[in-house]
Parts: structure tokens; sequence; C-alpha cells
């Protein structure tokens, strides 16, 4: 005990750090500013820059009664940085926006449909190649046990909307369905091998308006001109196939403009008229936009008529001090 009281005075002793409650912080170095004295030397030195990977200080995303307007500021810093060392292709990216291809513009988007985007030239490439394989698909489908899609339905007591018409059903539709008119909206490609080329023989009468396959459109002339056609047939009490390869678009869009002449329908109107019988039509946007032209035409054309109609039964009217 009393070796230890001895040798105590001699052990070394640990300063007081700062975190000791009994330690006394040095002095400043210099003199210290007064209150309200501007302070002079050289400014201080900027702040250290952060990594980029690191996210940095900030808000999150600003939600309100709106719901979020965005990121905080931290993203903001790092996108901006993004774009200025990758460059506008990579700023793009970040923002997510869709790439744009050349000659399509910036709204092009990918994989919107079979034969969008494609020139007409392309198209009509792309119809060929691909005619044979549609058609074996249109065929399967009409022999499928389920979800069966049948060859022809009739839309009205004129009209019958169906697929190509193989040499082997030619008969069929002339002798069940007293089809006198045959509307082709096919290319002489598409109707060489498979149907039957001796109409006239038969007594019908066929008119052709060719229209491309997948990306094709009717024009507004070959609309009017296939409406003429039907009208006329159905004024004699005959009835008239139309058709296409599947008779789902192109031809469906012909019945449809016969529907808006005969009944004046809106395309809509017409076009769900059609689906009710044959539910697998497929009327495209651009194929509907030549609809809403020839409504124009029908509306514009019915207009003309009841004024002259009406100029037609106006009678003149005698004044009261007229004398017989």
């Amino acid at each position: 005990m009393y070796l230890i009281l001895f040798f105590l005075p001699a052990l070394p002793r640990t300063p007081a750090g700062p975190h000791q409650p009994g330690a006394k912080r040095p002095p400043p170095a210099g003199p210290r500013p007064q209150q309200g004295a501007v302070r002079t030397g050289p400014p201080p030195p900027p702040p250290r820059a952060r990594s980029r990977l690191a996210p940095a200080p900030g808000p999150g995303p600003l939600c309100g009664s709106g719901g979020c307007t965005g990121a905080g500021r931290g993203d903001e810093t790092r996108r901006k940085e993004a774009g200025a060392a990758g460059g506008p292709g990579r700023a793009a990216l970040t923002t997510g926006s869709a790439p744009s291809l050349p000659g399509l513009g910036s709204s092009w988007r990918p994989a919107m449909g079979l034969g969008l985007g494609l020139g007409p030239v392309l198209g009509a490439v792309v119809a060929r190649l691909l005619f044979y394989p549609t058609l074996l698909y249109t065929l399967a489908r009409e022999r499928l046990p389920l979800r069966r899609r049948p060859g022809f339905h009739r839309i009205d007591r004129s009209v019958l909307l169906g697929a190509l018409p193989l040499r082997a059903r030619s008969p069929r539709l002339v002798q069940e369905e007293n089809v006198r008119a045959v509307l082709t909206l096919n290319e002489d490609y598409e109707t060489r091998f498979l149907c039957c080329s001796e109409w006239e023989a038969m007594g019908v009468e066929q008119l052709r308006l060719s229209t491309v396959d997948l990306t094709g459109v009717p024009t507004l002339e070959n609309l009017q001109k296939g409406v003429e056609f039907v009208l006329k047939h159905r004024e004699c009490g005959n009835s008239v196939y139309v058709h296409c390869k599947a008779g789902r678009s192109r031809s469906a869009t012909m019945v449809a403009a016969y529907l808006i002449q005969v009944h004046n329908w809106s395309p809509q109107e017409a076009t769900e008229a059609i689906a009710k019988i044959r539910p697998h039509i497929l009327i495209r946007h651009k194929q509907v936009q030549v609809l809403e032209r020839f409504h124009k035409h029908v509306i514009a054309g019915t207009a003309s008529q009841s004024e002259q109609k009406s100029a037609e039964t106006t009678f003149w009217l005698p004044p009261k001090n007229f004398e017989s």
C-alpha cells in the first residue's frame, strides 16, 4: 500500500480532452474579432465537390394535394451532371424520352403494330412476303373447332362480307346466297392462282378496286365507286360479295361506307353494326379517317338533295291584291 502511494506521483497524467467536463479550451489564435466588425482576409475555400455516385442531400419528391411534383434537388443535380458529362444522348435517356429514328420523327414508338411506320413501297413488299402465311392462318381459323371464324357473314339482304373466295367456294355463293356481283379489294397477285377467274361465265359481275394488304387504305374515290356498285345491284335484288384476303380490314371499310350511305350512320355506328355480326374485323385509324371524309360527303350530298327537293315543291303564292 505504501509502495503504491510512493510511486503514484511519478505516473504520467493524460491531459484532459475537450469532451471532459473539467477541460478548458485553448484560446483562439490571433485577435478575436469584435462584434459588428467586417471580416478581412482571404475568402473561405469552396465546398468540396461531391461524387457523382454519392446522393446529394436535399428534400425528396414534393408531394402535396396534387400529388408528387417531381424529384428532389439531389436527383435534379445528378441529371444535370449526367447531361453535361455524356452529351444530349445520355440526357435524353436519363429523362426517359423514347428514341427516334431518322425520317420517322420523335413521335415514333416501337412495336406499334404490323405494318405501321412503313412507306408505301416497303409496305407493298411486306404485304407480298406475308400474303401466303397470313392466308394459311385465315384458312386455319375457319376450320378450328374453338373460336371458329366463318369465311363470310351476311350483313343485310344485299351485302355479304367475307374472305378470299376460293374456287371451291364460288359455286356455293352463286347458288345458295344469290351472289350476282363480287367487289374485290385485292391486288392481282392475291387472286391469280386461288380464286375463280370465270365470274362472267357464272353470270357474276366483278369490280376490282385494288388496295395494298396490311397497310393499304381504300381511297375516297374507290369508296364512292364501290358503294355505287353495291347500290346498283341492291336495286335489282341481287347479293354482292365484298371481300379482301381475310374479310377484316379493307373489305370491312368498304361495307362500312355502304352502311353510311344507306342508313346515314356515322363511321362508329357503321363499324359497331358490322362488329356485331363479324366480331373479328379490324378497321385501323387511317381507314376510320377516310370513312369520316366519306361521311362528310354523304351529309353534304343529303343536304343538297333536300334543298333541291324543297325548291321543287315550293309553289308561287299570288299577292292579296292580285286579280285573275
